[in-house]
């Protein structure tokens, strides 16, 4: 795992966790789901774990932030311009097109997908982008504008892509953002502050935290809780599981593939770039999730959102070991030589 402070200065070479930290996180998908078919009750009890384990998580990521950098991150208007027309024009008309070309005949799959879809997460892309090595202080300046966007804009995107309009869970949205982000973030700002009235160097907890991997074992075992306390839902409708694969990964590899080529064709550094990647494809569940179950009468809606980070997941932890590969001895634009090169490795 990356430290947040060196992200953009991490060398090509990889670590051991490194290369095998995507084969470890596709394991806990695996060992997910087969908990819950051997041991099914104590797989429904997991549930708890991932809102622990993703508040631990942020916190971790928090706490190795450069707080210099949040505030200096806010005069790269032109990589913020490119992020906010990647989430909120380009994604709501794929995300609209894939919906019209796949699940014509499935309106209430539709309105979930396109729910799920124009969504841009709020805080689990922070932690994928650390993996990868982006640039997690520029990361959380994006976080008030994709909150304020898509508050606003969840309506017009219902009403306009779905043929209906709902009101939006403005009062989830914000429980949600204050539980994951606002009090982690509380939390890393006292730490600060103990540690620099104890005379504790900063440098070094955030040394033993990465040479003790507590960011893996949290995460492995926030996608163990995750997809072990979800796995009925998916055991139980495989159909819809099937029907939602071809437009979602398909949403995926799309917002993937541009947010590399807009990168490159911009001449964005790499961390710059992965922070895109994972900024304009990962989606935010919780909220969604939240406005499906209160604004939609069918369950269908839910279950869709439900069912989008089991496709996601696995994308984005392969996404992390593309990004490594191609990640450069120096912070230079990504090119079609080392793309071509690093997606070998």
């Amino acid at each position: 795992m990356t430290d947040v402070g060196s992200a953009t200065k991490a060398p090509a070479t990889l670590g051991r966790m490194d290369r095998y930290q995507p084969l470890l996180l596709i394991a806990s998908i695996a060992a997910g789901l087969g908990l819950a078919k051997t041991a099914p009750g104590f797989a429904n009890s997991l549930s708890p774990l991932v809102s622990v384990g993703v508040f631990v998580l942020i916190y971790l990521v928090m706490l190795g932030v450069d707080l210099d950098r949040i505030a200096s991150a806010f005069t790269q208007r032109r990589f913020l311009a490119i992020a906010v027309l990647i989430n909120f024009v380009v994604n709501p008309l794929l995300a609209w097109g894939l919906g019209s070309v796949f699940l014509q005949d499935h309106p209430e799959l539709r309105v979930g997908l396109i729910l799920f879809l124009v969504t841009p997460c709020i805080g689990w892309y922070l932690i994928f982008t650390e993996l990868a090595g982006g640039d997690i202080g520029l990361g959380l300046s994006l976080l008030g504008i994709n909150l304020v966007l898509q508050v606003l804009l969840l309506p017009f995107y219902l009403l306009l892509f779905a043929g209906e309009s709902s009101g939006v869970d403005l009062g989830s949205i914000v429980a949600s953002v204050g539980l994951f982000l606002v009090l982690p973030a509380a939390a890393a700002a006292a730490t600060r502050h103990i540690a620099a009235r104890g005379n504790v160097n900063l440098d070094d907890v955030r040394s033993t935290i990465g040479k003790a991997q507590l960011k893996t074992v949290c995460l492995v075992l926030v996608i163990v809780a995750m997809f072990a306390s979800q796995a009925d839902l998916i055991f139980d409708n495989p159909r819809v599981v099937l029907t939602l694969l071809p437009p979602m990964v398909a949403f995926f590899v799309v917002a993937f593939g541009f947010a590399l080529a807009t990168g490159r064709a911009a001449g964005l550094p790499f961390d710059q770039t992965a922070l895109l990647a994972f900024t304009t494809t990962s989606r935010n569940s919780e909220a969604s999730l939240a406005i499906a179950a209160t604004a939609f009468a069918s369950p269908l809606v839910a279950l869709t959102v439900v069912i989008g980070p089991v496709i996601e997941l696995p994308f984005l932890v392969l996404m992390v070991r593309v990004l490594l590969g191609l990640r450069p001895n120096t912070d230079s634009p990504i090119d079609e030589h080392h793309l071509l090169k690093g997606s070998h490795q």
